[in-house]
């Protein structure tokens, strides 16, 4: 059984969550030149976005269909041009490309020494496909997959096909919820990268399992994952 290195994609290995950002401010402003205060708005849909993901996930439709009963919200008689013009918006998040972390190249480059690596993503198979096929460094990863979502189960079958000594392996992520909670209990080592991500939903009143290292940049791991492992 051999050590591995397994990454997050979203707002881990990329970010993405400027682009949700983009995306809402527009929808506020929209609203806004309709006489709605832009901090009303927001704050209506990240509720609706946050109660959708109980029974939706992270399917494409969610984030869209938020933004669709948001204009509703404060317009129940909005038109269909007007509904399709504000889903549009929220659609554009799964098209413009993620930034992937600057430092990447140096440290997969480091990590490949010592440890096979390996990418364990949720979310709807056509949006993280398309991320992927935009991401340089895809050849550099030894497994990569895409699950509906991430719970024990997931890691500790992934750590089972591909031969994982979990206990001398690491999981990176920036999910208390998907990442860390799950990966510590399949026996992973675990590194909480604290990114600017969907906080009401990955962090949010959640409890970091002991023994869990923080950082705040990725480039950070070199200094906590041994560089050969033991």
């Amino acid at each position: 059984m051999e050590p591995w290195v397994v990454f997050d994609a979203d707002n881990t290995l990329w970010e993405v969550e400027s682009l949700y950002d983009d995306a809402r401010r527009s929808m506020t402003e929209i609203l806004a030149a309709k006489g709605i205060d832009r901090s009303t708005s927001e704050e209506i849909q990240q509720t609706i976005d946050q109660s959708l993901h109980q029974t939706m996930g992270y399917s494409a439709q969610r984030f869209p269909e938020s933004f669709e009963r948001t204009l509703i919200y404060f317009f129940p008689n909005a038109s269909n041009q007007e509904r399709n013009q504000i889903r549009a918006i929220a659609e554009q998040v799964f098209l413009r490309p993620a930034i992937v972390h600057e430092a990447l190249h140096h440290l997969v480059t480091i990590l490949r020494e010592g440890y096979k690596l390996g990418i364990v993503t949720a979310g709807e198979r056509w949006v993280q496909e398309s991320r992927l096929r935009q991401f340089v460094y895809q050849n550099q990863f030894d497994v990569i997959e895409i699950v509906p979502r991430k719970d024990v189960a997931t890691f500790v079958a992934f750590a089972a096909r591909n031969s994982i000594d979990a206990t001398r392996s690491w999981l990176v992520g920036d999910s208390v919820r998907s990442d860390i909670i799950p990966g510590h209990a399949a026996g992973f080592n675990c590194i909480l990268l604290r990114s600017h991500n969907w906080h009401r939903v990955e962090t949010e009143s959640m409890v970091l399992p002991s023994g869990v290292y923080e950082i705040s940049d990725l480039s950070e791991i070199l200094s906590i994952i041994p560089l050969r492992a033991t």
